[in-house]
């Protein structure tokens, strides 16, 4: 509202003291910003990989699920896994699916652990919605939380890379019982990510067009900004959780990622993918080792309960 307040008045200004240029320079910066908000909350179009779990040999079943706001997500649970395992839900990021996360599907599968992986709002087969790149995508992953307590598999790890990791945090400060979080290459805070990629992707300085812009994403994708922290989050989060950057990640550098890392309540652990770039991973002998071990030390939990 400070921004929306502050565009009034200085426009104002400019209209009364440019006339006709004011009236154009006023309205390009507002189809530019307006531009701009577009880009932060309409979900990238993206190759969806025609390949489903049951093709590879695991027993999947379809399910959906319900967001706590009425929003249908689409599911794949795969219940398989070593008696006192808890499940693993496996979340992507931004313009993927969980189609694109079969790589973590199978190695979750493969140690024995159960999996449900889903898609997010607006994503694969999920019900249509503007992102929030975590705020809402939150609300998907309380809905599938929910789901693998219901089925009697207990508290699950949460694995999310970039909004997926985003949304994993809030959805873990929230909850306060999952069994672990692994936060891969995810973002501090909404407004500080906005601000990165704009310059990284448009040399673009947050003012004046973000300064205008971010006010419009709140009323456009009806949340606020500020309620998207990661920094906040890691903070209330008391369970083991493992948080990765990757060495040559422009977009989630590791000196950002490390910052969600030094606040992180214990027991954490923090560790630089040497070689790789944002979201993509190769499965490396070392990858697979960390993660083997943050499940097998970290994340076993008696689900008896349940």
């Amino acid at each position: 509202m400070e921004d929306m307040n502050f565009w009034r008045k200085e426009g104002k200004a400019i209209l009364v003291g440019g006339g006709f240029l004011g009236l154009v320079v006023v309205g390009l910066a507002f189809l530019a910003a307006s531009f701009l908000a577009d880009l932060a909350t309409k979900i990238p179009p993206t190759a969806r990989p025609a390949l489903h779990p049951a093709r590879l040999g695991l027993f999947c079943e379809d399910v959906e699920l319900r967001a706590k706001d009425g929003k249908k997500i689409s599911g794949w649970w795969m219940p398989g896994g070593q008696k006192g395992n808890p499940p693993v839900i496996v979340l992507h990021g931004l313009g993927a699916g969980k189609a694109h996360m079969i790589d973590y599907i199978l190695f979750a599968q493969a140690a024995g652990y159960p999996v449900l992986a889903i898609d997010f709002r607006g994503h694969g087969m999920s019900e249509t919605s503007l992102t929030s790149i975590g705020y809402y995508e939150s609300w998907d992953v309380e809905a599938a939380i929910e789901f693998v307590r219901k089925r009697g598999a207990g508290d699950p790890v949460l694995w999310g890379t970039s909004m997926g990791a985003v949304a994993a945090l809030l959805a873990a400060a929230e909850d306060g019982s999952v069994a672990g979080v692994i936060a891969d290459a995810p973002f501090d805070t909404y407004r500080n990510t906005i601000r990165h990629h704009a310059k990284l992707m448009y040399g673009m300085s947050e003012f004046p067009l973000l300064t205008l812009a971010m006010p419009m994403i709140e009323e456009r994708a009806k949340f606020k900004l500020d309620a998207v922290d990661s920094l906040r989050a890691a903070k209330r989060i008391d369970v083991p959780i493992l948080i990765l950057a990757a060495e040559e990640d422009r977009r989630m550098d590791p000196a950002m990622v490390r910052t969600i890392y030094e606040v992180a309540a214990e027991p954490k652990e923090f560790w630089i993918i040497p070689g790789e770039g944002h979201e993509n991973r190769n499965f490396g002998r070392e990858f697979r080792e960390r993660i083997s071990e943050f499940l097998k030390k970290k994340c076993k939990k008696n689900n008896s309960r349940y």
